[in-house]
Parts: structure tokens; sequence; C-alpha cells
């Protein structure tokens, strides 16, 4: 027996028109189900728990839309007046940016089997000049609210950009307080120095890519040995007191088993690491399989990683620990922060619920509630490396309270990003993590990397 939960609108992922959607319960299965006149039906597994489903998809979250709709759009897309197809975000869109992807290049110094922006070794002709990136900034601080979006330099490979610590000198006098680089880590591995430049720049947190312990994972997600770079990478960044959050892709059969060995490395490198964002694969830009069939089985639920992180820490973090953001959408992810104390004890640290998510949005106050939480995520991300040289060497004193707690904090987070087969319009219209579009549009991330990028990018060249 089969019971519709929710309806909705999804993409077909072969033609990617909009078509009518709808979770459906089927016994203790959800899936999300489509069907497209020309290509068929689809569905896809979404939790195995219509318990642990209806409970995540029910919480209540607070809406805030931006201060004015961002944009209308170009000529390519008049006629699309849905979400993703005519996205800028536009007037029905339910929330404000919280994090800004700025792409500053296509360029890469790797050749990744799974890339979402499709990145190549090759000289980016369309790359935006340091003054272009300027402009950039200042009209995103023209957008954001009083408290200026999160902003994150990613790529492609940003540190493949000589001018990167210009970038983020002028975003930091600019004043947007928390500065984001995604990276895979190889420049700040090899280049001594290199580290302490992005934080004397502004540099709040690495964003390193992390899928593993091994470098037999390491071939298949990324086509080379890494593991001796990323943990010369961390070091670099100890030694500069920048902080890191480990970021790894999950795909089932390559590395979702292996997150007890990534939570292992994280408790020993706790001094300068912040936490694990797990990212599950999405089948968008570059990737090894050649159906929509075929990427069933790589696929991992959010409700499959928060049983694994639970069997993974034998018990030590169950799932009832993590939860929603309380802005977004409850689909999107989850979050928890804990200590860990000297006899491995771990202790969450959080008063929300998933019947009545706390974090900052107490507060009736739309503008006080962008403010506290785009400073949760600086927060979060950027708590380490920030303390006082000697903060470790005076025992009595209040730094030294300080350092020692955030020695034994870290955050636990995923963001499972959408792709065509899973993509769900009311999702988007709640999302949070946007992406600064080459015409200037301030564009859904997965909306972007579904649709658009392609699109967008291809008018350029």
């Amino acid at each position: 027996m089969t019971e519709i939960i929710r309806k909705t609108t999804s993409l077909c992922p072969c033609c990617q028109k909009l078509i009518p959607a709808c979770y459906k319960a089927s016994g203790n299965l959800v899936y999300l189900e489509k069907t497209c006149p020309e290509h068929g039906n689809f569905s896809l597994l979404v939790c195995d728990s219509l318990e642990a489903f209806l409970k995540w998809d029910s919480v209540k979250t607070v809406n805030i839309p931006p201060k004015k709709p961002l944009t209308k759009g170009t000529d390519a897309f008049k006629g699309n007046t849905e979400c993703p197809l005519h996205c800028g975000p536009c007037e029905n869109h339910m929330q404000t940016p919280c994090c800004v992807l700025l792409e500053i290049t296509k360029r890469c110094n790797q050749h990744c089997p799974y890339c979402f922006a499709e990145s190549e070794r090759a000289i980016d002709e369309f790359e935006p000049s340091l003054l272009e990136i300027e402009e950039k900034l200042k009209f995103l601080k023209s957008l954001g609210e009083e408290r200026p979006y999160n902003i994150q330099f990613s790529g492609g490979e940003p540190t493949v950009r000589d001018d990167l610590p210009e970038m983020l000198k002028t975003a930091k006098d600019l004043s947007f307080p928390y500065l984001q680089i995604n990276t895979n880590g190889k420049r700040l591995a090899l280049e001594e120095g290199y580290a302490e430049n992005l934080k004397e720049n502004g540099a709040s947190v690495v964003f390193l890519q992390f899928d593993s312990t091994n470098d037999k994972t390491y071939m298949a997600l990324r086509n080379e040995r890494l593991l001796h770079l990323k943990k010369k990478a961390i070091e670099n960044c100890r030694k500069a007191q920048l902080p890191v959050t480990l970021v790894p892709t999950l795909v089932k059969g390559v590395n979702f088993h292996e997150i007890k060995e990534m939570m292992d490395f994280l408790f020993e490198n706790l001094d300068i690491v912040s936490g694990i964002h797990f990212q599950p694969v999405s089948f968008f830009g570059r990737y090894p399989v050649d159906t929509v069939k075929d990427t069933l089985n790589k696929r991992v639920t959010m409700f499959e990683l928060l049983d694994e992180i639970e069997r993974a820490t034998e018990g030590k973090i169950t799932k009832d620990m993590l939860s929603p953001m309380a802005t977004g959408h409850p689909l999107c992810g989850f979050h928890g922060t804990f200590t860990i104390s000297e006899d491995k004890t771990i202790t969450p640290l959080r008063e929300d619920t998933l019947e009545e998510p706390a974090c900052c949005c107490t507060s009736v106050d739309p503008l006080d509630i962008i403010i506290k939480d785009r400073g949760f995520v600086l927060n979060k991300w950027g708590g380490k490396g920030n303390t006082c040289c000697c903060s470790a060497d005076s025992p009595d004193s209040f730094d030294s309270f300080l350092y020692n707690c955030k020695r034994s904090m870290f955050t636990l987070s995923s963001m499972a990003f959408q792709d065509c087969l899973s993509v769900d319009q009311e999702r988007l219209k709640r999302c949070r993590v946007h992406v600064l579009s080459p015409d200037n549009r301030v564009i859904p991330f997965c909306s972007y990397n579904i649709y658009h990028r392609e699109r967008l990018e291809g008018e350029r060249k």
C-alpha cells in the first residue's frame, strides 16, 4: 500500500522539463516519484524509515525572504517562471542567502572523476579579473542585509590564482566577516608560508577536500594518491593557525564505510580541525556513471548518513543529537556541535530538538535572525586557531580555558545537494547556499549546478 506524503515539483532527469512529483510511502520506505510524459517514471529512495522522514520533513524552520527579489533573469530564461528554470531568486524565494559562492576560476590542478564544476587543467580564458571580483563583491555587499553574506571562494581550484590573497584582502576591506576557501589543499601543502598568507589577508577557514584516510579511495575519487598532501596541508594550516574543516564526498561502495576512520582522524587533529562537513555525492557536473539507473547504487541518503555516524561512533553520537538547521529546508542537511573529553566522552552542545530547533532563531526580528544565522557559521567553522600564542602555556588563564574548550569542540554537518533525479522545488525555494553567476544572478547552488551552469558558461564562450 502506497500513500502520498507531500506533493512538489521536480525535473525530468532526461529532458529537464518541470514535472509534478510527490513523496510516497511504501510500507516503511519513502520514495520521491515523478513521471515525465516523454521519458517515463522515475523513483528514488529518500529514506528507509517513514517515521524518521515524517519527523524531519515536518520541522518548522524560519522563512526569511530576501529584502527584495534580486534579479528577474535574462532573455534566455523568458517564459520559464518557475524554480529552478527561472532563478535569481525571484519573489517566490522563501530564504535570503546565508553563504554565496564566488567561483573565481574554472581551472584546477587535479582532474577528478567526480567534479560538480567540471573543472579542467586548461587555461580559463573567461577568468574574472581582480577588478571584476572586486565589483562582484561590492554587488553582493549591496544585496546583503545589515550583516553581509558569508563568502566562499571556490572554483575550480581557487588557489591556482596567485591573486587569491588580494581577493581576500578586498573582501575583508569591504567588511565581509566570513571568508571561506574551498580547496583540494595542494598549494597549502606544497608552498611554505601560503597558509599564513591566506590567514593574514582575511581567510576565516579552509574547507579541505578530504575523502579518506587511505590512498585507494583517493585513486577512485581523485585519480591521485593524495593523503600525504592532505596531512601536509593540515600541518601548514596548524602552523598558520588557520582553521580547517574536512569535506568528504561520500560515495556508496567507495568511502561511505570509512566514516569511523574520518572521525578518528578528526579527533587526532582537534587543535586545528573544526569538524567534518559531509557531502553525499550528487550527480551533476562530471561523474563516472552513464545513466540515471547507474547512480542509484552509489547514492547516500541523508538518513543513511545519520545511521552510519551513529554506528561509526558506537552510539556515542546518535542521530537524535543531530538536527536540521533552523533556517532553510530540513531535508537539505543536518548539524551538531560536540565536545570530547580526555576519556573520549562525547557531549552534544545544543538546546534544539527535531520538534523545536533553537539555533539562533528565537528572535522575532527577521534581521536579527539573519545576523545571528550568518554569524553561527563563522563561530562553527572559524573558531579554531584564534587563540593567543601562549594560551596553552598558561593553565590558569582565561585564554587557556578558551583554548582547551576550542581544542575539545567539533562540529558534524552535512549538505545533501540535489541533482535532476532528487530535486524538490520546495527545497530550492528555501535554499541558503547560493552561487553568484557570471551574469551576476544569485542562484541557489543546486539550481545553478543542475540547470544553469552549462547554459550560462556556454553563453560566455
